[in-house]
């Protein structure tokens, strides 16, 4: 089996690197441990004040109101008819008789859906024109697929060996700079048999604007058997940066420490709330989708092509799926690390049902063996 940090590094082809990186398991000797850079949810007492008061989680009762988008009691509009895509203040600019022609013509064709896709400003054919605050995007869908309280456990193979659980969890809405956000949190754990060859219990938690879709902040903490690793992203859309801070003690090459204040696509997503957003957009067949991702201070493309559906036993009984083909796009450049695809619940919720990543060597296999499904917000 190879070694953690390659078939971490060749996981970060996949468009769902929280999920499948911590999965990835091998034999080593035992790290030393970190202090945390943070708590759950408290800030690095080394941070400019400004920073750690702006990303600091807040309980949603924080939540000052009478700021269009972001009160949480405001109310959804009445769906728009047109089905083109919804750009910011780009698609203000377009006359009304203009509008209207487009709006005869019916949605795109499958061939081309990707160009509602292509900044970090523009939304989905089915998300709703919407007041903007402070120039953030309004992406929320018709019906919210997400709901507190959902929760999706996974059997995680590898080399064909059942190696740990996931579990994928929605927690109560939280507050990020004035901002509703929901609160999503991934942990894995290594099953009682391989443990005995290598222990892991990790999680990574992100932080995804209510109205806007993307990623505030994320969190990954490793505690392996032959790693110790802390990484906080700070996610700042009004400059156009990130903050990050990763903390990593490896038994093969001792301890690093980055930390780095880098440009980043403004509303883009990380690892984790990337497959959130995914779930909010139209995947009609063959379409071609290109998101932004923010990820370890690197600006990426991840690009999803929607393969087919197809039938498929579940917890859920026998759903239908559409399967998805994630790949990442860095510089321009298409990441090959072998092919991998997703299979989401084909409904309204889009649950991710299962997971076929090739990594450099062998493969990954995420399974759904548990759904609560949670309750939908108010």
């Amino acid at each position: 089996m190879s070694r953690h940090g390659t078939i971490l590094r060749a996981a970060t082809a996949s468009v769902f690197m929280a999920l499948v990186a911590l999965s990835m398991l091998s034999v080593g000797c035992s790290s030393k441990a970190l202090k945390k850079v943070g708590g759950d949810n408290a800030m690095p007492s080394e941070l400019p004040d400004d920073i750690k008061e702006k990303f600091t989680v807040k309980d949603i009762s924080e939540l000052k109101t009478g700021q269009p988008g972001i009160s949480a009691g405001w109310q959804l509009p009445a769906p728009q008819a047109s089905a083109q895509p919804i750009s910011g203040v780009a698609a203000k600019k377009k006359s009304k008789k203009k509008a209207n022609r487009k709006d005869a013509k019916g949605p795109a064709t499958v061939q081309t859906p990707a160009a509602a896709f292509q900044t970090p400003e523009a939304a989905p054919a089915n998300l709703q024109a919407r007041p903007e605050h402070k120039g953030y995007p309004s992406r929320r869908p018709a019906k919210d697929p997400i709901w507190v309280g959902e929760k999706l456990t996974y059997d995680v193979s590898y080399f064909g060996v059942v190696a740990g659980i996931f579990d994928l969890e929605v927690l109560p809405f939280k507050v990020i700079n004035n901002r509703k956000v929901y609160h999503v949190r991934g942990e894995a754990r290594s099953s009682k048999i391989f443990s005995l060859f290598y222990r892991m219990s990790d999680w990574v938690e992100s932080f995804i604007d209510y109205e806007g879709f993307f990623s505030h902040r994320l969190h990954l903490v490793l505690d392996e058997t032959k790693q110790m690793r802390d990484s906080l992203e700070l996610n700042d859309s009004d400059k156009g940066k990130t903050f990050y801070w990763n903390r990593w003690n490896r038994h093969d090459r001792g301890y690093t420490e980055v930390k780095e204040y880098v440009d980043a696509p403004k509303f883009a997503q990380d690892t984790l709330s990337l497959v959130f957003y995914v779930r909010t957009v139209p995947l009609p067949d063959g379409a071609v989708i290109t998101v932004p991702v923010i990820s370890e201070s690197k600006n990426w493309e991840a690009v999803i092509t929607v393969v087919r559906r197809e039938e498929m036993s579940t917890p859920l009984g026998k759903i239908r799926t559409v399967v998805l083909k994630p790949e990442m796009k860095y510089q321009g450049v298409l990441k090959k690390q072998g092919d991998s695809f997703v299979w989401l619940s084909d409904d309204d919720r889009r649950f991710l049902v299962k997971l076929d990543a090739k990594v450099r060597i062998g493969s990954i296999l995420a399974t759904l063996k548990k759904v609560r499904h949670g309750a939908p917000s108010q």
